[in-house]
């Protein structure tokens, strides 16, 4: 009874400390939030769809203006979201985007545009 209670107490002190030694880790199909290098990577991939649908002609004419903040989340595939100023001709709008990208699709990349005073548009592009 008392290996038993032992072997309890010793299991959760493992898990726990497991939990807090890697409080930066991303939880599997949790959305962690991107600072640093990780943020300008998600930058560029918000310009690579950009110029991706500018040359399919499926726009929308959106020029980066600053990206705010950014996430990531592993969901069958990846969901990057965004909260970004966006250039449109010479107003500036705050926008959500998000995309979604399964590059083992064909047009496996999802973008979003969800811009407050517009309609939702949403594109796709191959990877």
């Amino acid at each position: 009874m008392v290996s038993m209670k032992l072997f309890v107490f010793v299991l959760l002190s493992c898990v726990i400390a497991t939990v807090y030694a890697m409080p930066n880790e991303q939880l599997l199909g949790g959305e962690s939030q991107l600072s640093g290098a990780d943020l300008k990577e998600a930058e560029s991939e918000l310009q690579e769809s950009l110029t991706k649908l500018k040359g399919l002609g499926e726009g929308p004419d959106f020029k980066i203006s600053k990206v705010n903040s950014a996430s990531r989340q592993v969901v069958s595939g990846t969901l990057l979201k965004l909260d970004v100023d966006l250039q449109a001709g010479n107003e500036i709008k705050k926008c959500l985007v998000e995309i979604w990208s399964q590059p083992w699709l064909e047009n496996g990349i999802q973008v979003t545009f969800n811009c407050p005073g517009g309609e939702k548009i949403v594109r796709k592009h191959s990877a």
